[in-house]
């Protein structure tokens, strides 16, 4: 029994797959992070959790406690990654769930060292180097000195070091290989003090397939495992499947006339008799309002567009081209339904918005159902 009539669909079997198609796209020796945060993207945090341990994913990255905390507690015991700041506040159940931080701050590194003696653990930590995108992390030089200091913390282990790209998905690669150089020079550096620790991670989904001089010894693969990566103009060699489709039910037929209006501020007023059906899903489960909405909807395999103001539990669509649509008749958000497809990219490009935001904004009362 569904708590609510909207729906996301999850192929489970698509997800493997795509890692697979990942696999293929790096050298055997280099390891593989899922990125799982923002509920996996929206899919869904703990399945696809257990599912990436289940397939052999080599380690998970977080953006924050919340999300390790929620992982372990569904009993997954692979390596995580907190790829966002750590503070002094959250060193203590760092040290209980036993995740792998990111740490650029003396003050934290000194306070898990401690805790790690107290606990008789060493902890594995990670440095963020800033190669670029000036948002969070070291610069080189810092980093340097940082890690240099590390070495009084006997139950520290420097286990990686990584950075991000700025733009790896764009048309010109030249900031990319400008980063890349950087990082290079960073890492030419810990060498010579003999510091290089065992994982080295840059390539996020768009490297992975443009950059191979990125992949070091681990790769971070976030959009590639859930979906399509668009990037415009730029050919590469490889194909994944969508793994969500999000779905709902007509739960009411009207004919309208000429004159009428429909929903909150009689935003809109029918030009002509027409026939609508009402939809159980609003803004409250991610279906956008405004400025922009996701414009249009599949019944029957037939685009039906939205018409009225989406309010926070409903929506209204005209179903005028299909005659005999019915209430129970499913309603596809998202996916594809007589051969006909609503992609995340199509409505990403409706909203004004990226695909990333449009599958992380659906809420937790849109059930999530694997296949």
């Amino acid at each position: 029994m569904r708590d609510r009539l909207v729906y996301a669909e999850i192929d489970l079997k698509a997800f493997s797959n795509n890692f697979k198609s990942v696999k293929k796209s790096i050298r055997p020796t280099c390891k593989i992070m899922a990125v799982v945060k923002g509920n996996a993207y929206g899919h869904g945090l703990v399945r696809i959790a257990q599912k990436a341990e289940e397939i052999g994913v080599d380690y998970l990255g977080v953006a924050c406690l919340y999300e390790a905390r929620i992982i372990r507690e569904a009993g997954v015991l692979l390596p995580i990654l907190l790829l966002g700041y750590t503070d002094s506040a959250s060193v203590e159940e760092i040290t209980s769930l036993g995740i792998s931080p990111t740490v650029i701050d003396s003050d934290v590194a000194k306070r898990l060292n401690e805790l790690a003696i107290k606990h008789k653990k060493v902890i594995s930590i990670h440095v963020k180097i800033d190669t670029g995108m000036h948002r969070f992390g070291l610069l080189p030089s810092e980093a340097i000195y940082f890690i240099k200091s590390l070495s009084k913390y006997k139950n520290l282990f420097l286990e990686g070091v990584f950075t991000h790209f700025a733009e790896s998905d764009a048309l010109d690669p030249s900031f990319t290989q400008k980063q890349l150089r950087v990082f290079q020079g960073f890492l030419n550096e810990l060498s010579v003090l003999f510091l290089t620790p065992p994982l080295i991670h840059a390539a996020n989904s768009a490297a992975i397939l443009r950059f191979r001089e990125s992949h070091f010894s681990m790769v971070r693969a976030g959009k590639m495992l859930y979906g399509p990566l668009p990037m415009a103009g730029i050919s590469v060699p490889f194909t994944s499947q969508p793994i969500i489709s999000v779905k709902t039910k007509i739960v009411q037929v009207k004919d309208l006339k000429k004159g009428d209006s429909v929903g909150y501020g009689r935003a809109f007023v029918a030009s002509c008799d027409m026939r609508i059906a009402t939809l159980p899903v609003g803004y409250a489960d991610g279906f956008r309002r405004a400025p922009n909405t996701f414009h249009e909807v599949l019944v029957k395999g037939k685009r039906c567009k939205i018409v009225g103001m989406v309010s926070m539990d409903q929506s209204t669509i005209d179903i005028s081209n299909v005659p005999d649509a019915k209430v129970g008749d499913e309603v596809v958000l998202i996916g594809k339904q007589n051969e006909i497809s609503i992609t995340v990219e199509d409505v990403a490009a409706n909203l004004g918005t990226i695909s990333y935001e449009v599958v992380t904004s659906f809420s937790e009362r849109v059930g999530r159902e694997y296949l």
